[in-house]
């Protein structure tokens, strides 16, 4: 089974108890690209499935 996403998909991410959606960004070989309160983060593939919470979230290095 594959995960197809588009630039249009959402993830689900908790904050402080409140699901937020985030904007996929970029799609890359081991995780998503998303903006999450005007940063972007990486999330890895393997939590896409489920609502995951912000500290899950990987800063992205820049």
């Amino acid at each position: 089974m594959a995960i197809t996403l588009r630039n249009y998909n959402i993830v689900r991410v908790i904050d402080n108890g409140v699901i937020v959606n985030c904007t996929v960004i970029e799609m890359c070989y081991d995780y998503v690209l998303v903006r999450f309160k005007d940063k972007k983060y990486k999330v890895p593939y393997g939590l896409i499935d489920q609502v995951i919470g912000h500290e899950l979230l990987v800063p992205l290095s820049e």
